[in-house]
């Protein structure tokens, strides 16, 4: 029978290192809208704020894939640790 090693402590700390990405992506709404103010320069800021709101968007959504990934790494890591530990049971 084949044998496949899986390295789980390096899968849990994807998951966490994901989860933590998307949080920080979460976390920075409002960032450019600040700089906009800040900067003095109507066409500046009005090119600021343009790509604040584009940005947002696309923030958005890896925020949320990296959810995604940070679910699945989870899930493989969970299912695979309850493998482990069932299979060292038995043998």
């Amino acid at each position: 029978m084949g044998m496949i090693r899986l390295d789980l402590a390096v899968i849990g700390e994807g998951a966490r290192n994901a989860s933590s990405l998307a949080k920080a992506f979460d976390g920075t709404d409002g960032v450019a809208g600040a700089a906009a103010d800040a900067c003095g320069h109507g066409d500046l800021a009005g090119t600021i704020r343009d790509f604040e709101s584009t940005w947002s968007h696309r923030r958005d959504e890896f925020a949320e894939q990296l959810d995604t990934v940070a679910s699945a790494l989870g899930a493989v890591h969970e299912a695979f640790t309850t493998l482990d530990r069932d299979l060292a049971s038995e043998g």
